[in-house]
């Protein structure tokens, strides 16, 4: 018998240092709720990207920023939000194989936010009005980069 802390192992029993090593926790994968993730996806950004190409000023203007002299950026933004859109269909199909997907998007928006997040205080340090939208899009961008972060299997091995 021996004794590890108050835990006593027999000579059958193995020790909670060898059960530690030889079953190590494995990464847990949820389909249906990355799945369900990618479904979401689908719609709200496909619809967001093509209002956002189609009517780039008009949309901006909406939240309280003015696009000044070319929307060119923010059509260019849109694009990537329809091809988000188009690319998580086939995550709906086949979520494991698109994973890769998940975790571009969760260090995609956490950089946004970082960086949303970083212009506003500075804009507001410097005396500046911040758009309301900037606060709304950050908050909304973390809840969905802590959503798809809290998805994805981190650890899994190919």
């Amino acid at each position: 018998m021996t004794h590890y802390g108050c835990l006593v192992a027999t000579e059958d029993e193995p020790s909670p240092e060898y059960l530690t090593m030889t079953n190590p926790i494995k990464p847990s994968f949820d389909e249906d709720k990355v799945r369900k993730a990618f479904k979401v996806s689908v719609p709200s950004a496909l619809l967001l990207g093509l209002v956002m190409m189609c009517w780039p000023t008009e949309f901006w203007r909406l939240i309280g920023i003015e696009l000044g002299a070319t929307p060119l950026p923010a059509i260019l933004y849109g694009s990537v939000i329809a091809g988000v859109g188009l690319a998580s269909i086939a995550g709906v199909r086949a979520p494991r194989s698109h994973l890769g997907l998940l975790l571009f998007l969760t260090c995609y928006k956490s950089v946004a936010v970082l960086f949303l997040l970083i212009h506003g205080f500075l804009m507001l340090n410097a005396g500046q009005s911040v758009p309301v939208a900037l606060w709304v899009i950050a908050a909304l961008w973390f809840s969905q980069a802590l959503s798809n972060a809290r998805l994805y299997p981190w650890g899994i091995k190919d």
